[in-house]
């Protein structure tokens, strides 16, 4: 088994959330831990669990056609960690502006956000890193690149 650290950034293509794989499966959560070249990955400072697809065993191909599609996602905590927003704004009852152009699923008490969605959605650049600011603390448009989210909040992007 080895464990690979995701980037904040890094999309969740190919991957399966562990913790659905074994709901539908009917195992225990620790059971990739003793398979033999599986890989599995989890962000910086996050306790979910992701398999890559690739290296299960062959006998749960079809448990793992019906996991969700995680392609273009990241988990929230590295969503906020890489944009530099507070985890308040991926609340709905917060009346975020950001939370209304984000797709967030829950997925097992998971929650888990489209960056790639929301690139697109700004057409912007994978390769681009960002961030979530309030508008005055960004410098003049010359000097800094930025895309008005509301009238207070202004995504920054490098």
């Amino acid at each position: 088994m080895e464990m690979q650290i995701l980037s904040n950034n890094q999309f969740l293509d190919n991957y399966i959330l562990n913790r659905e794989f074994c709901e539908l499966s009917g195992i225990s959560s620790n059971a990739y831990r003793f398979w033999k070249n599986v890989r599995a990955a989890k962000y910086d400072g996050c306790r979910a669990v992701f398999l890559d697809k690739k290296t299960t065993l062959p006998k749960y191909d079809k448990i793992i056609s019906i996991c969700r599609n995680l392609s273009g996602f990241v988990q929230s905590q590295a969503f906020c960690k890489y944009t530099g927003i507070a985890p308040s704004h991926l609340v709905e009852k917060n009346g975020s502006i950001l939370y209304k152009k984000l797709e967030i699923v829950d997925l097992y008490g998971i929650k888990l956000v489209n960056l790639k969605k929301f690139y697109d959605d700004l057409d912007l650049d994978y390769s681009y890193n960002i961030y979530v600011e309030k508008c005055k603390y960004f410098g003049p448009s010359p000097l800094e690149k930025k895309i008005k989210l509301s009238p207070e909040m202004c995504l920054g992007y490098y």
